[in-house]
């Protein structure tokens, strides 16, 4: 799919959910264009999902122009171009999406019953975006991508092998196979920025889990 047409459709279930299945715990922000995934080549190597452009600032979001941020300097864009360089990659190899492409009044992580209520559609337009690059790499961002692609006793440490109470790391790197997730696709998860800065261990590993990624894929 172009990435026009995946914007088309992302209104398209914007609106649906909006009159069908909307939620006032967290109902569908339509003040706000939805926002299409990033890509400015023809030469994809690495996928990059997020969750949605939500942010906390309401006002901020109308600054929102880019998948991840990926058309302004800042820590996120300095995280994706850091992990693509280890991979010997650049910002022109990167197919940026996230499950949610358009707004929620508020961040919805913090209501993680409407994200799975909305979750289907969302997932079949996924499916079909990606369907275009059947053998490239992915990676997912943060915790609640990954387990509204697993399952929510996923956990992106377990991959990292990470011990929570030690601190110290407790079994090998995996990943998360096809055959374990609703993308029915093989997923790297990441940490989100934020963890990374926060969490030593991540931090610290973060160039051991690139290496495995290549090795692995």
């Amino acid at each position: 799919m172009k990435t026009s047409e995946v914007f088309v459709e992302s209104l398209k279930i914007r609106d649906i959910l909006k009159i069908k299945n909307d939620f006032s715990a967290n109902p569908i922000d339509i003040s706000l264009s939805p926002i299409p995934p990033f890509c400015i080549s023809d030469n994809i190597k690495i996928i990059i999902i997020g969750q949605d452009p939500t942010v906390k600032i309401k006002a901020s979001r109308e600054r929102i122009k880019c998948t991840l941020n990926l058309d302004k300097n800042g820590s996120l864009k300095n995280y994706i171009l850091n992990i693509c360089k280890q991979l010997g990659l650049g910002i022109e190899n990167i197919y940026a999406t996230n499950i949610f492409k358009y707004f929620y009044d508020t961040p919805p992580a913090r209501t993680p019953q409407v994200l799975n209520e909305h979750l289907v559609p969302n997932l079949e337009l996924l499916k079909s975006e990606l369907a275009c690059y059947p053998q490239q790499l992915i990676i997912t961002l943060g915790l609640p991508v990954l387990q509204l692609l697993v399952d929510d006793k996923a956990q992106v440490r377990d991959y990292w092998g990470y011990d929570k109470k030690t601190g110290k790391k407790l079994r090998e790197f995996s990943y998360c196979k096809a055959s374990n997730n609703k993308l029915n696709r093989d997923i790297f998860p990441f940490p989100h920025q934020p963890s990374v800065s926060r969490i030593k261990y991540y931090s610290s590993n973060l160039e051991d889990y690139i290496s495995y990624m290549k090795l692995t894929y």
